[in-house]
């Protein structure tokens, strides 16, 4: 067998944009041409696992389109402090969290393609089996026909999330994290018409889910707020607790923590747990 001795360059084209893709015994990389922001990287286990796992499949054009503007912003840089092989405390995480945010786009809109493409390489990795429950990104007309039912447009970034993932399909048991599963377009309509309809005390009308939990409860995010905060709506109780300024600032904490392996999955429900000694 011939293994590499030295890294491979090659330029090739993707979506009309002259990408650098470079191959070494570590895996591969990708920037743009004359890109100096760190490259996107994929070791060679997770290229195979990305492959047969269905990750691979044709793109749709929104997809490719947020997956070259993620190129063009460039990866997270490694927390060089982190040490290696180990868990940081909960301090350490949410202080890795602000530092990545140093390096990151300055519109909190552009950094869902950048979380989503370190979500993927983490689930291609670490939870392939729930991957594949996952459906295709939904298309700019599914968000637009959410966004006529809704009576108003769709936030950014969770129009990101919908076109990274529609939903999931019942089909094969887990939930997204701890025990709150990814909404459809449709799901999402269909828990807003009830919630506004029947509402749970304290529910306003300006509160949208992304997450349920198939017990009547939602993650939501707050429409006529600045910034979309994200808060869990309880059926029973009176207080809905804000848990993050933004859909993106709730993605980077929930990746970052993933990274440094605060969550456990449980192996009969398939739910997401964080480790004792962890928080959000």
């Amino acid at each position: 067998m011939r293994s590499f001795t030295r890294t491979l360059t090659r330029e090739i084209e993707v979506g009309g944009e002259r990408l650098v893709l470079t191959l070494s015994k570590d895996g591969l990389s990708v920037r743009p041409v004359s890109g100096r922001r760190p490259p996107h990287t994929m070791s060679w286990p997770a290229w195979v696992c990305a492959c047969v796992s269905g990750a691979g499949q044709e793109p749709t054009t929104e997809q490719l389109e947020q997956a070259l503007k993620a190129v063009h912003t460039g990866a997270v840089r490694p927390d060089k402090t982190a040490p290696s092989g180990g868990h940081q405390p909960p301090a350490t995480i949410e202080k890795t969290s602000e530092t990545q945010g140093a390096d990151a786009p300055r519109s909190e809109t552009d950094k869902m393609p950048v979380l989503l493409a370190r979500l993927d390489q983490w689930l291609n990795t670490e939870r392939e089996r729930f991957q594949q429950a996952l459906q295709p990104g939904a298309t700019a007309a599914e968000c637009d026909a959410l966004a006529a039912k809704l009576g108003r447009p769709l936030p950014e970034e969770l129009r990101a999330l919908l076109m990274w993932h529609n939903g999931q399909t019942p089909d094969v048991p887990g939930a997204f994290e701890q025990s709150w599963m990814l909404l459809s377009t449709d799901e999402i309509a269909e828990a807003k018409k009830e919630l506004d309809e029947h509402p749970h005390e304290g529910w306003q009308k300006d509160w949208l889910p992304f997450l349920g939990d198939d017990n009547g409860n939602y993650r939501c995010l707050h429409l006529g707020s600045p910034g979309c905060p994200v808060l869990e709506c309880w059926r029973g109780r009176a207080d809905h607790p804000v848990i993050a300024p933004s859909l993106s600032a709730w993605l980077e904490a929930f990746v970052t923590a993933l990274e440094h392996g605060a969550y456990l999955e449980d192996p009969e429900r398939g739910t997401l747990v964080l480790k004792e000694g962890y928080r959000e």
